[in-house]
């Protein structure tokens, strides 16, 4: 073989290894890239959402007989995730690796799909259904939501009216609701699952603050069944918020009768503020200048709280 012939076969034969060179650190740094990825994500969990208003018209309906979707979105998410917001704002470390993988270098970007959902329902923290709902692959991003309805089949429908109606009257029309579960995540070949648990105080009923008592008081502060014409008072209204996580606002009207009249002699308006699980008095000043026997009414929201015929009553002298 002639000299040139040799230094062709030696050149093909360099650039042979300089393609076996570049394709070894290319594969191997995809596959690194791989791996390391799918550590990522299997460290971190499923960010589940259902909106408290599409709760409520589900447990309505659901109670009520009506066959019913529940629709939920969720998303792959890092474990700092808990609100919608945060979904947008927090970006999980997988994703900063690939940002920084194709600002320096182009790589292979491997999207996560999901699958199959794994789920349980907790009313009041009594299981009413768990069971599995199979969907096909479909690709996930960690910026958006992916929407699906379900139709949850509930076996003891009674259980489920009990719990609901026992919570709506014990914190005015509040009901705790816990979903937790699995959802089947992919990324390639590699599979794994990722948890997810969320909690909703939704209302399926208006919620009012609740009426303890009233009475008539002086400004000292002490009951009284008689004042002097002239001298002030108040109206002490102790009333509650038994919800376990939704203030309540609500605009008063005290309204004062002398009896033998249907017409007020004065009303005062007093918007209440409350927080949740708490307690609270409210007053409603007044000073009658005419003798007699006064009661009071209270109302709110189109709703009477005391009737004036049922009112404790005072005599002005």
């Amino acid at each position: 073989m002639s000299e040139g012939g040799r230094i062709q076969k030696d050149d093909l034969k360099s650039v042979l290894l300089l393609v076996i060179m570049f394709i070894s650190v290319i594969g191997g740094r995809e596959i690194g890239n791989f791996y390391s990825s799918f550590r990522d994500i299997s460290n971190l969990k499923v960010f589940f959402e259902v909106q408290e208003e599409e709760l409520s018209r589900y447990l309505r309906n659901t109670v009520d007989g009506i066959e019913t979707d529940l629709k939920i979105g969720y998303s792959v998410a890092s474990l700092r995730v808990d609100t919608s917001e945060d979904l947008v704002t927090t970006t999980p470390d997988y994703i900063k690796r690939w940002i920084i993988g194709v600002t320096v270098s182009p790589i292979t970007v491997n999207q996560p799909e999901a699958s199959n959902v794994e789920l349980e329902m907790l009313v009041e923290d009594q299981l009413v259904d768990q069971d599995t709902y199979e969907y096909p692959k479909e690709k996930i991003s960690y910026i958006g939501l992916r929407d699906k309805s379900i139709q949850i089949e509930i076996d003891d429908t009674e259980l489920l009216r009990q719990l609901v109606s026992e919570a709506a009257e014990t914190y005015a029309g509040e009901v705790k609701v816990e979903f937790r579960g699995r959802v089947h995540v992919h990324l390639l070949f590699l599979d794994t699952w990722l948890p997810f648990q969320v909690s909703r105080h939704t209302l399926v009923s208006i919620p009012r603050l609740q009426y303890i008592d009233s009475e008539w008081q002086s400004m000292s502060g002490e009951n009284i069944e008689t004042i002097e014409a002239g001298s002030s008072g108040y109206i002490g209204l102790d009333v509650s918020n038994p919800t376990r996580i939704h203030s309540l606002q609500e605009e008063m009207v005290c309204e004062f009768f002398k009896d033998g009249s249907d017409e007020p002699v004065t009303s005062v308006i007093k918007e209440v503020n409350m927080p949740p699980l708490n307690t609270g008095q409210y007053v409603f000043q007044f000073s009658f200048t005419e003798p007699g026997v006064y009661r009071y009414r209270i109302q709110s929201g189109g709703r009477t709280i005391v009737e004036a015929s049922d009112s404790r009553t005072i005599v002005v002298d």
